[in-house]
């Protein structure tokens, strides 16, 4: 990130992410259908990923990092503290961190701002502002939280507001607690309502390309995060590899025939062509 133009907009950096990152921990069996990479967060890291996708869930008094209810085998408070020592080493670069509960309840939600406040320093969170330059971020950690804390309880970076679920929003807002909110296009297209792999995986990327084209365009000021991941089936048939690799062969040829930004792509998976194709879009 060293290279990137100090005056460029992050919403206009083209960003390869992990979904779910945090679950290269998963113990067999539950590693057969929840486990979404096989790299942890630090290998990510030094394969140029640079969204990371967290869900705590709140067991007793400690924050883990699960996938559905398969535990990850690691500490909200020990990934935080793995992506800020990076950091520290690395300062001109940033990355990005999604919260999302796992469960827990309210209770969970504000002890996800709290320890983000324990372990991050002030100085290494990003003010969010919709055109929040890559000067203005280096060093930093952006926070977007799917889930909105207690009226009382202060949060980093931004809320979301109006995520799609299982589609496409062109209409979700990214709102700060200083009230700085921006338009989020969104596509996190995970699943089908029938066990139909194939005609998942050709609805999966039709919505996955429809984002990608309609970004190219975008006004200033949008951000774009375009889910690659998804599944369909259920127990040990959740076809997470067979979508990751589909998808992710249809985007890498995508890119190899287009040169404009992208935004936050969250991959299962993510081979490191397919990382590099999309820092090479910078």
């Amino acid at each position: 990130m060293a290279g990137l133009p100090d005056n460029k907009p992050v919403c206009r950096v083209s960003i390869p992410g992990t979904h779910d990152s945090g679950t290269a921990g998963i113990w067999f069996p539950m590693r057969h259908y929840a486990r979404t990479q096989t790299m942890d967060l630090a290998e990510q890291w030094d394969a140029g990923i640079r969204f990371f996708d967290l869900r705590p869930k709140l067991e007793g008094d400690k924050l883990k990092i699960h996938h559905g209810p398969a535990n990850c085998h690691l500490t909200f408070e020990e990934a935080l503290t793995i992506l800020r020592e990076t950091l520290e080493q690395n300062p001109t670069e940033f990355c990005i961190v999604m919260t999302n509960c796992a469960g827990g309840g309210q209770a969970a939600v504000d002890m996800i701002m709290g320890q983000i406040d324990n372990s991050i320093p002030q100085g290494m969170l990003a003010v969010f502002d919709p055109d929040i330059k890559v000067s203005d971020i280096r060093g930093r950690i952006l926070f977007i939280h799917r889930n909105a804390p207690s009226a009382d309880v202060s949060f980093p970076g931004v809320i979301t507001r109006g995520w799609p679920g299982n589609g496409l929003s062109w209409q979700t807002r990214m709102v700060s607690s200083g009230g700085r909110d921006a338009q989020l296009w969104a596509q996190d297209f995970f699943t089908f309502g029938s066990n139909d792999p194939d005609a998942y995986l050709s609805a999966k990327w039709d919505n996955v390309y429809r984002l990608l084209r309609a970004f190219e365009n975008a006004d200033d000021g949008v951000w774009c995060i375009n889910h690659a991941s998804g599944y369909t089936g259920t127990g040990v048939s959740t076809n997470i590899k067979k979508n990751a690799r589909t998808t992710n062969e249809h985007l890498l040829e995508y890119l190899g025939n287009h040169n404009k930004p992208i935004g936050i792509v969250p991959i299962d998976f993510p081979q490191q062509e397919l990382i590099d194709a999309i820092i090479f879009l910078n």
